[in-house]
């Protein structure tokens, strides 16, 4: 069996001022064509197919035009919803799209419900998937219905998942092609920074070792850089997002992963790059005059973040490095140093919590009051309700 695993699309990205849809749209097009020409049985999509819960019109075109083509062509597919989409549309359109051999998954489910599902490819090949969307801990509890009682709702995000992942994965078979497709963060996985960091401290962080041993291939999305996970017991994999999503990703190959896979035998694991993207590029300039000097080089490479070291201010700055270089998104200046006046951050904030209080550290110079904590919970805790 040939299964492509990819994930965190982002369709309808706005990124600094710039729709990125027609780079992904290039590159959904080269991936449909390759799903296509190389027979492949089975598509996973693994979260974050939108990059927010009420898309555009055109996002949505995009996506559904892959997986109609890829659909007609025979092949079946498995998506998963991410902490960017909606549940609840995810479940609306999901229920037209099976009708091109799609199967959506909105949000965490029972097995009998529709968390696992039994696979027949084209070629009569069986595959047993179990799905686990993104989803905040009450909701996993709710999935899971133990005879625990409401103690479990106050145990650790991991610890629930793992509970979840162990009653799925009680269905994988013998003879069939065993696979977990799941939207989380691991303990271990390199962020590359582009990550909603709400959803990706201490409080959400699941351990490899809750993954299935019994897994062929376990497709992970949620984590933006390309990677395999470290220390998991079976073949686990961040495939990545499409897109360099910002400029700590410049640089970052992106690309898909392609698994072979057989009943009882070692999976066969390659990664192959997305095509028509456009990169972030990083460009830095002692000088203006250097800029201005050396612009030709860099119109063509892609977007750019510009960096100009400058003796003291200038107003008009992004203006004229705009004329020369259209395609800068960022536009910098590298001043001589000066005392560093706000607070200074030890670590990267681990919670929601830790991520208001450096807010208003920054915003205001102080930390925020009780009350004013207890209403961030609050309100934190009624957007998480499904």
């Amino acid at each position: 069996m040939r299964i492509v695993h990819t994930s965190d699309w982002h369709a309808g990205r706005l990124w600094r001022g710039v729709n990125r849809l027609t780079e992904l749209a290039a590159a959904l097009e080269d991936l449909g064509e390759f799903v296509v020409r190389e027979r492949v049985d089975l598509v996973l999509v693994s979260g974050d197919v939108f990059d927010s819960p009420a898309p555009s019109a055109e996002a949505e075109r995009v996506v559904f035009e892959f997986f109609k083509r890829v659909g007609c062509a025979g092949i079946k597919t498995v998506v998963i919803a991410g902490n960017h989409d909606s549940p609840s549309r995810v479940h609306a359109w999901g229920t037209l799209l099976e009708l091109v051999n799609v199967w959506a998954v909105p949000r965490p489910l029972r097995a009998e419900e529709g968390g696992v599902m039994e696979i027949t490819t084209a070629r009569g090949e069986r595959a047993v998937v179990a799905a686990v969307p993104f989803a905040a801990p009450g909701v996993f509890v709710r999935a899971l219905e133990v005879a625990e009682g409401d103690g479990i709702v106050h145990q650790k995000y991991a610890d629930t998942l793992r509970r979840l992942v162990q009653q799925l994965s009680q269905h994988f078979r013998d003879d069939a092609v065993n696979l977990l497709v799941a939207h989380a963060f691991l303990e271990g996985a390199v962020l590359s920074g582009s990550e909603r960091q709400v959803h990706v401290g201490e409080q959400w962080a699941a351990t490899p070792q809750s993954l299935p041993s019994q897994a062929h291939y376990v497709a992970l999305g949620h984590v933006h850089r390309p990677q395999r996970v470290e220390g998991a017991p079976s073949q686990a994999h961040y495939a990545g997002s499409v897109l360099q999503l910002d400029f700590n990703e410049a640089g970052e190959e992106k690309s898909f992963v392609v698994i072979e896979a057989h009943p009882g035998q070692p999976v066969r694991i390659h990664r192959v790059p997305y095509k028509g993207t456009i990169p972030l590029v990083d460009a830095h300039f002692p000088s203006l005059e250097d800029l201005e000097r050396r612009a030709p080089e860099f119109r063509e490479t892609g977007w750019l973040r510009v960096t100009v070291e400058l003796p003291r201010p200038d107003p008009d700055l992004s203006a004229r490095v705009r004329r020369l270089l259209p395609q800068a998104v960022v536009v910098r200046a590298q001043l001589p140093e000066t005392p560093h006046l706000k607070p200074k951050v030890e670590r990267r904030p681990e919670s929601p919590q830790e991520l208001y209080r450096l807010y208003h550290r920054l915003r205001y110079g102080t930390d925020p009051n009780r009350t004013l904590l207890e209403a961030f919970e609050r309100l934190r805790e009624r957007a998480e309700e499904p």
